[in-house]
């Protein structure tokens, strides 16, 4: 298992923020094909959570606080890193170290993932961004 790095906005490097937000770009504008503004506002509210390995900065997501529950969103991989269960453990702990309910929104294929992580649809499938997406939900244990 790989160390599951965590930080605020306000204490992230530029070098690391620059890191996220090339990745979220490469695999979310580039690779998906979605023209949309990237960079929001919610960054400097999130926490941000990574992992890297040996050519940098691997998988990552963010939790934003929500009135209710805890918001979990741009869970991505680097390309070559896909298919090692980063995600998984990025999601496990946030699951782990937070006090749900938590929520997400996620692409329609990734479903039955989610589902194996406790998660369950909570609405009807939406399109964002030319993407079908399926809003989840995880009681707090």
């Amino acid at each position: 298992m790989n160390d599951v790095n965590s930080s605020a906005f306000e204490e992230l490097s530029l070098e690391r923020l620059y890191e996220i937000l090339r990745l979220r770009v490469e695999v979310f504008v580039v690779e998906q094909q979605c023209a949309y503004s990237e960079i929001d506002a919610l960054d400097s509210e999130a926490l941000h959570l990574w992992i890297d390995d040996h050519d940098g900065l691997a998988s990552y997501v963010r939790v934003i606080g929500e009135p209710d529950c805890l918001r979990i969103g741009r869970v991505v991989t680097r390309r070559d890193a896909r298919s090692n269960g980063l995600s998984g453990q990025l999601i496990n702990h946030v699951l782990s170290t937070t006090d749900g309910p938590w929520v997400l929104s996620a692409q329609a294929y990734l479903c039955d993932w989610y589902t194996q992580l406790g998660f369950v649809p909570s609405g009807p499938e939406f399109d964002e961004d030319g993407i079908p997406h399926i809003p989840m939900r995880r009681a707090a244990t």
